[in-house]
């Protein structure tokens, strides 16, 4: 059995858990994240927005984890740092020479930049992966991380998704599905067995990732945790056949299209306002049609798993 027993955000609301709670059921006036640290990253290279997200949204986190090689991270995407993507494109055309890129930015326009800078920061030395899955991204790897805690390949795996919001990501944006609010940021959530020393926040029942609309993906998902929807006191993300009580029952982060990160903040608002004991299942529909989710059941008010 996986259990998540922390987790941390930034976003427009704020960096933390506390911050990002204050703000649930509010839009701030400015979907940006507020003083994203313009730390450089490891050897020199000018870090994307995507990675400086990234890496203030397992600050608070990974303060208390043992890191090393037994401590993982997966971290989700759509494609990475757009924005650097299309800036070396342009630079190939329009420079002198093709290749005439600027060095330290090229670590950047690769995807898995924000995960590898992550891990060298904070000695996260066991197994490091990106997942680019779109909207789901946060909850296709949250599947996987539990995967990687049953067979043995870590002990621990932090796990989530970050979005940024930049000029280049707001025109493919609105070419594809037009016009609408975006916004931007992370959350990361830890994952371990049970049984553990720290208190546990859920337990993971079920993961799920289908092509297919979001009914499908929640009724496989209570199939496989061996429940009915009269069971899941909570719902989370774009579903059809459950109360309003129940899809109404937690706040909305206010924070726009969050892209990758949605499935995220999804998981922090259940783990953050969820009520002790109760079932909550997630879901992320992405607009090319694949769904995302996963069922998580909370602990009882001691912090222990049912």
């Amino acid at each position: 059995m996986t259990v998540i027993t922390g987790w941390s955000a930034v976003s427009a609301h704020g960096r933390g858990r506390a911050a990002f709670l204050a703000g649930l059921g509010s839009t701030p006036a400015d979907p940006l994240v507020p003083d994203v640290p313009a730390t450089p990253g490891q050897g020199g290279v000018r870090l994307d927005r995507a990675s400086l997200l990234a890496l203030a949204a397992l600050e608070e986190l990974v303060a208390d984890v043992d890191t090393g090689d037994r401590a993982g991270l997966v971290l989700g995407t759509t494609s990475g740092s757009l924005h650097t993507e299309m800036e070396h494109m342009r630079s190939s055309l329009t420079e002198k020479r093709p290749h005439h890129l600027d060095p330290k930015t090229i670590p950047s326009g690769t995807m898995n930049c924000a995960a590898a800078q992550c891990a060298m920061r904070y000695g996260v030395t066991g197994p490091n992966t990106t997942l680019a899955g779109g909207t789901g991204a946060a909850l296709h790897a949250l599947g996987y991380a539990a995967r990687l805690l049953v067979a043995d390949r870590a002990d621990t795996v932090l796990v989530g998704a970050v979005e940024e919001s930049t000029p280049s990501r707001t025109a493919v944006e609105h070419a594809a599905h037009g016009v609408r609010p975006l916004g931007e940021g992370g959350a990361v959530v830890r994952l371990e067995r049970a049984g553990g020393p720290r208190p546990v926040l859920a337990e993971v029942l079920a993961t799920h990732g289908v092509l297919g609309p979001p009914e499908t993906c929640a009724t496989a998902l209570l199939r496989r945790a061996g429940l009915d929807r009269s069971d899941v006191w909570a719902v989370l993300g774009p579903v059809e056949g459950f109360p309003d009580a129940v899809t109404r029952r937690l706040p909305e982060p206010g924070l726009g299209d969050t892209g990758a990160a949605s499935g995220a903040f999804a998981l922090a608002t259940a783990l953050g306002r969820g009520e002790p004991g109760e079932h909550v299942l997630v879901l992320a529909h992405d607009a090319d049609g694949t769904t995302a989710g996963a069922l998580l059941r909370l602990a009882d008010s001691t912090g222990e798993a049912q």
